[in-house]
């Protein structure tokens, strides 16, 4: 901000409304000059995408060579369609046979795998001298879209499923399961290592539905009525302090009573197996626990042993939320299963579609088979060093580590793929170039996937990406569900919804583009769809021309779209689009952040930022605060900003090459103030029905402190910045707000200075990896219609429960 309009806005504060009105007008004048002298940003124009996408697939030819592997086929086949190879391996080793003796042939090898299941039980691995070349590539083809499937797991013999009879057994069902519920002793079956217990329990899936383990309640939490101890924790150890000791026989963590009626079967039930786990937010909303149970008894719950923060209900208008995990007891519905470590016998109770002679019915997890790769987790497919392969119409099921594994090399693909019913990660990809994942459908998995590569120190780019991907029903809660880590990666067109996973990204130019994201995180406070937060170097990632909408703040922690967290720096949120987006559209309270040329509707907030140090004994108190690093907490522990940054980049590494050429502004900003909005710019906005533009909070980011009611104010923004509040805008500028469609219309000038979103493009496209995509303007009306009369305001557990998706198997 100018100095004349810092110095207005101090005036402001302490005159009439009016004359702060007349004074906000004559600034955004100003800044408006200011930005037809300056220019605009690099990142808002269209053609800034181009380096991430012109080289991004490989050319769509006609191979040259085919190879067939079907379900009914034998390895010494040659391979033809009416002779197929009956593996992979079979196929791969043939390609590597033709590579030595006549070479890749123009448009390169497929080998088209036959409609059928196929059971993977070994990692297959493609390595380098599997690779093709750009014009030769090697493409492993699904013969029709959904019809090939590889599956792992262990699949049990439902046959011998037989309804709990026996009146022992029955009484420790819940009534409503008592003839519904289905047994088999796996006692003698090696399925039953993936139910290793104690937090360990894997998946279970039927009929290609991921079940869900037994658990009270069903969807949603309970909740906390009393808290007896608060337990010891663990965040503020110091360096070589140990937590406090525990047993089973001795369990020491906090003890609570829930607020609704504990049945006296799980006290029984827990006496019996002494396995059960407590699930939910004990402390902090946005920290979701999964933690052991010690015991149960008159109505109360003792945790094993010390949590992060304890058990603290520090949050007056909300109780805090738990669930029970894996209760016999509480298996109460279609879909539900328990495996009793104690007597190894399984329970279930059958989905809609059951039948004994044709149901599948698969266990997820780690049974101890298969050859693990080199980074411990085991594969269904990985590629290793290998260039120009492209995997394409595939089902990956019943995955225990991963489905896919891309490491090193460039141009490779994972496309039009759907992967599912996992125990953990559908794709990782780590290092190259250009490698990537496209046209794929991600559900009922523990986190969707993985991304890095680049080098920070060199800034050396990957460009490997995630597009046009649907990522839904996924049960990582948290940051990390998709994790994004390196330089130059490329996240654009993907639809992610119906879960309480987010992305977390630690980045030096990102660039996430044309998402769409709707009800994510409705059980958590303080949660934003994409999130980086604490660190320094995560320069020019740009997050332009997304679509977030109907995000609910369960907690009592704000939910924002888009956040860098504890002072991180380098955001650029551009030309986004925040329709009842939780609370507001972003929050950031570090250097170096902009948030322009956004609209946000519906909302409390625009920005949340914090007060920061802005005074010059302020900022030195900041710099002394690094010294507690390595005597109160230990080094490299969040919060350590000098250490981690120079961890990544070297010793003043902002001050070398290629940091210092390609980000001046690093050296400036840390030379100034890097402990406040310093050289921040948010202006050029528009907001419809947002009550604050700015809200400057005053209280520290502790529980206490987002508690606390004291606001700051302009005054308590750095110098070095640009801030001008929003100009509002009427839905009538809209194409059709019921079909979300937040397109200008072609009557509507938008202000000076204000670029046109292009709307149109956010979302799902299709190209020839995915020739159809939902209709947008049906999916969008029936948001809308759902969403529409919800009510935002105090926590409403009717409310918040609502969001939870039925299983498929449970819907009408």
């Amino acid at each position: 901000m100018n100095s004349l309009c810092f110095s207005q806005y101090r005036l402001a504060l302490i005159r009439p409304m009016a004359f702060l009105l007349v004074n906000l007008l004559m600034c955004s004048l100003g800044h408006a000059q200011e930005n037809k002298e300056e220019g605009q940003p690099a990142f808002s124009f269209p053609e800034y995408s181009s380096k991430y996408t012109d080289n991004q697939f490989l050319k769509d030819v006609r191979p040259g060579a085919k190879f067939y592997v079907g379900p009914n086929g034998k390895d010494n086949n040659p391979g033809t369609k009416n002779k197929p190879f009956k593996s992979l391996e079979a196929a791969r080793n043939a390609i590597r046979n033709l590579k030595t003796t006549k070479g890749l042939p123009n448009g390169g090898v497929e080998v088209v795998v036959l409609k059928g299941t196929y059971f993977i039980e070994n990692e297959f691995q493609l390595l380098k001298e599997d690779s093709g070349s750009p014009d030769r590539p090697v493409v492993y083809s699904g013969e029709a879209p959904d019809e090939v499937i590889f599956s792992s797991g262990a699949e049990l013999n439902v046959k011998k499923l037989q309804k709990v009879k026996n009146e022992k057994l029955l009484a420790r069902l819940h009534p409503k399961a008592r003839g519904k519920v289905m047994s088999i002793d796996l006692t003698k079956h090696q399925a039953a290592k993936a139910f290793k217990g104690d937090g360990e329990y894997g998946q279970l899936a039927m009929n290609g539905s991921m079940l869900q383990l037994a658990q009270w309640p069903n969807r949603g939490y309970n909740h906390i009525g009393e808290i007896l101890e608060e337990g010891p924790t663990t965040r503020w150890l110091k360096p070589n302090e140990q937590p406090m000791p525990y047993s089973k026989e001795n369990p020491t963590g906090g003890k609570f009573r829930f607020k609704e009626n504990l049945s006296p079967s799980i006290a029984d039930e827990f006496k019996r197996t002494g396995d059960m786990r407590v699930q939910g937010y004990f402390h902090n909303d946005w920290y979701f626990q999964n933690e052991a149970v010690g015991n149960i008894e008159e109505g109360s719950v003792q945790l094993l042993h010390h949590t992060r923060y304890g058990i603290v209900d520090k949050i007056k208008s909300i109780p805090r939320r738990v669930r029970l995990f894996n209760v016999l007891a509480e298996l109460d519905e279609p879909g539900e299963w328990y495996f009793d470590k104690k007597e190894q016998r399984l329970y279930v109770w059958p989905i809609d579609g059951f039948m004994p002679k044709t149901s599948r019915l698969t266990v997820i997890g780690d049974q101890g088979r298969g050859q693990k790769g080199k980074s411990g987790k085991l594969a269904m497919i990985s590629l290793k060093n290998t260039s120009n392969v492209i995997l394409k119409n595939f089902v990956f099921e019943n995955t225990a580590d991963l489905a896919v594994s891309i490491e090193g090399g460039e141009h490779n693909l994972l496309a039009a793929s759907t992967v599912r019913n996992g125990a953990g990660k559908g794709v990782n990809i780590s290092g190259g170039k250009y490698n990537g994942i496209t046209a794929c459908n991600f559900y009922d998995l523990y986190a969707a996937f993985s991304i890095s590569g680049g080098d920070f120190r060199s800034l050396e780019h990957c460009f490997n990406f995630a597009t046009n991907n649907i990522i839904r029903d996924c049960r990582y809660r948290g940051y990390g569900l998709i994790g994004l880590s390196g330089v130059g990666i490329y996240f654009a067109h993907n639809l992610l919804y119906n879960m309480n996973g987010a992305i977390s990204y630690k980045t030096v130019d990102l660039l996430m583009e044309y998402n769409e994201f709707y009800n994510i995180g409705y059980e958590m406070g303080d949660f934003n769809v994409a999130y980086c937060g604490a660190q320094w170097y995560t320069m020019n990632n740009v997050l332009r021309y997304n679509f977030v909408h109907h995000l609910i703040e369960p907690g009592g922690h704000p939910v924002m779209a888009f956040r860098n967290d504890d002072g991180g720096a380098g955001l650029k949120i551009y030309g986004n689009v925040f329709y009842r987006s939780g609370r507001g559209g972003a929050a950031f309270q570090g250097p170096l952040n902009d948030y322009q040329n956004n609209i946000t509707m519906d909302c409390s907030v625009m920005w949340w930022t914090n007060k920061s140090a802005i005074s010059s004994v302020e900022i030195q108190d900041r710099w002394k605060d690094l010294s507690k690093f390595g005597r109160d907490l230990p080094k490299g522990d969040k919060g350590d900003y000098l250490n981690i940054v120079e961890s990544v980049i070297g010793k003043e590494g902002w001050l070398k090459s290629p940091w210092k050429e390609a980000f001046p502004e690093m050296k400036e900003m840390i030379e100034t103030n890097p402990w406040a909005q310093t050289f921040c710019q948010v202006k050029d906005n528009y907001t419809f029905k947002v009550s604050q533009k700015f809200h400057i909070h005053g209280g520290s980011g502790t529980i206490e402190g987002l508690e606390s009611s004291e606001v700051g104010r302009f005054t308590d923004l750095p110098a070095e910045g640009h801030f001008e509040l929003p100009t509002d805008i009427e839905l009538s500028a809209f194409r059709d707000v019921s079909s979300l469609d937040f397109s200008f219309r072609e009557d509507f000038t938008p202000k000076p200075n204000f670029k046109p979103i292009p709307f149109e493009e956010i979302g799902l496209v299709n190209d020839r990896f995915r020739p159809s995509t939902p209709n947008k303007m049906k999916y969008r009306s029936e948001i809308y219609k759902r969403f529409k009369s919800e009510k935002g305001g105090r926590y409403n557990a009717e409310i918040v429960n609502a969001r939870y998706p039925l299983p498929s198997y449970l819907k009408p």
